[in-house]
């Protein structure tokens, strides 16, 4: 696997706002608000692969870590009359970030 980027990008995607992980996992405060998000996530990568081989969790792989990868993201959040939006993607700081490809499971 090369270093580079990639990105996921998701544009109006309905979802449920349960408002709080609580009221996501017991529903006491109600019933959730419709939601519209979409966002943008840029991984960029360089340096050398880092392998991992866990075969008791049955988890192998090969990743750019942190800090020679970077993440960074926008948002958009339409809910009531709640429009939430993030900075831009270039303003977006990374804290940690792995890029890679990995095996698991049954395909271990």
């Amino acid at each position: 696997m090369a270093a580079g980027t990639a990105t996921l990008e998701v544009d109006d995607l309905h979802i449920s706002d349960y408002g709080d992980i609580q009221n996501a996992i017991t529903g006491d405060d109600g019933p959730p608000a419709p939601a519209i998000v979409s966002f943008k996530v840029q991984w960029t990568a360089t340096g050398a692969l880092v392998p991992r081989n866990n075969a008791a969790q049955q988890f192998r792989g090969e990743f750019y870590d942190f800090p020679n990868t970077v993440a960074q993201i926008e948002y958009q959040i339409r809910t009531g009359d709640l429009d939430i939006v993030s900075a831009p993607l270039a303003d977006s700081k990374t804290a940690a970030a792995e890029f890679g490809q990995e095996s698991n499971g049954s395909f271990y």
